[in-house]
């Protein structure tokens, strides 16, 4: 069963407490998702195709479709941002919420991400975050 956590605290630590510096990178992440759609993390989708899912869980099926410059804000002009970039930094923020700790990145590489330009150069490829629905 899939379940859908709705928060900025990464999982490992609601569920056994473990603290970490990843645990900082996993809210980083949220935050970056938060400010590109424009949505709250813990608000339900009372409309539209994703009506009763949450922030990540939204953005991950986007990206698993193909599609996740469709989480960019409607209120935002497609003429004001690079659509290339803009799919990197959700891709980058999707990384760094991902269900392993391990595999989420330090600050450190977030910046090599933010810097470069393609994530498969640094060969760094999202996987499904860990979702717990409270």
């Amino acid at each position: 069963m899939m379940y859908f956590y709705r928060g900025y605290t990464a999982p490992e630590y609601v569920v056994y407490g473990q603290l970490s510096e990843k645990v900082d990178i996993y809210s980083y992440g949220v935050v970056i998702l938060e400010i590109i759609s424009g949505e709250k993390c813990n608000k339900l989708q009372i409309h539209g195709d994703f009506e009763g899912e949450y922030l990540l869980k939204k953005a991950w099926k986007l990206y698993e479709r193909g599609i996740h410059i469709e989480l960019v804000d409607d209120t935002l002009d497609p003429n004001d941002y690079n659509a290339e970039e803009v799919k990197k930094i959700i891709e980058i923020g999707l990384l760094c919420t991902q269900a392993s700790a391990e595999l989420r990145p330090s600050m450190s590489e977030v910046i090599v991400l933010l810097q470069g330009n393609d994530l498969l150069e640094n060969m760094m490829k999202p996987a499904m975050p860990i979702m717990i629905e409270t």
